[in-house]
């Protein structure tokens, strides 16, 4: 029985209208693709507005919290742009949303893409027991993540010419990495086809219940 509330038939439209797209571009996924642009427009905007009166004019007003006040200038320092004359202004807060933008990305690339990720490859071979003997670390694990961090910066290594031996390690690193290109690749598709799954099962499950 197909479902009778009318939230699951506008699903229903904008799922199918959407899905015309495969067949070729026409008028009704344009008219589709518009509505959930402007629909996220305004949801955006309302939020933004949301956030100053929440995060901003109430923590002034009703929590006394004045450094607040500093960030709120800024934002409105923003629209000083549209104002003939005045348009300098505008140009405070974006170099200090810039600044800090770039602070935090290269705390990011520094951090967390280079610093957590050489400790991550740092792992274990040897190892010691209770009386202080080392012994081989037996994990497969590490022995691969080693391996794998080994060949693919041999790849890398541009600086001397590469021998025979040095040249057979770096292809391996190219194949490796090729194989790790086509795993993210994958994964990639799969998540695809697991979204594509999800609104076939909202059209046979929730609208017309067939599942």
């Amino acid at each position: 029985m197909v479902s009778t509330n009318i939230w699951h038939w506008v699903m229903a439209a904008a799922i199918l209208a959407i899905f015309s797209f495969l067949y070729k571009e026409n008028v009704v996924y344009r008219v589709a693709e518009h509505i959930f642009v402007g629909a996220a427009a305004g949801h955006t905007i309302g939020m933004a507005i949301g956030n100053i009166h929440r995060f901003g004019w109430l923590r002034i007003t009703r929590d006394d919290q004045w450094h607040f006040l500093v960030p709120l200038i800024l934002g409105v320092m923003l629209y000083a742009r549209f104002i003939k004359g005045y348009g300098w202004v505008s140009r405070w807060p974006i170099a200090y949303l810039v600044g800090n933008g770039v602070g935090l990305s290269l705390y990011t690339a520094l951090y967390s893409q280079g610093l957590m990720q050489m400790r991550a490859s740092m792992v274990d071979l040897i190892v010691h027991d209770q009386a202080g003997n080392f012994l081989l670390n037996r994990s497969f694990d590490n022995f691969i993540l080693a391996f794998g961090v080994i060949v693919v910066l041999t790849y890398f290594l541009f600086s001397i010419k590469q021998s025979a031996p040095l040249r057979g390690v770096s292809h391996v690193g190219r194949w490796l990495m090729m194989v790790t290109f086509g795993v993210s690749f994958g994964n990639v598709v799969a998540g695809r086809i697991s979204l594509a799954l999800g609104r076939l099962a909202d059209l046979y499950g929730t609208w017309l219940n067939l599942m």
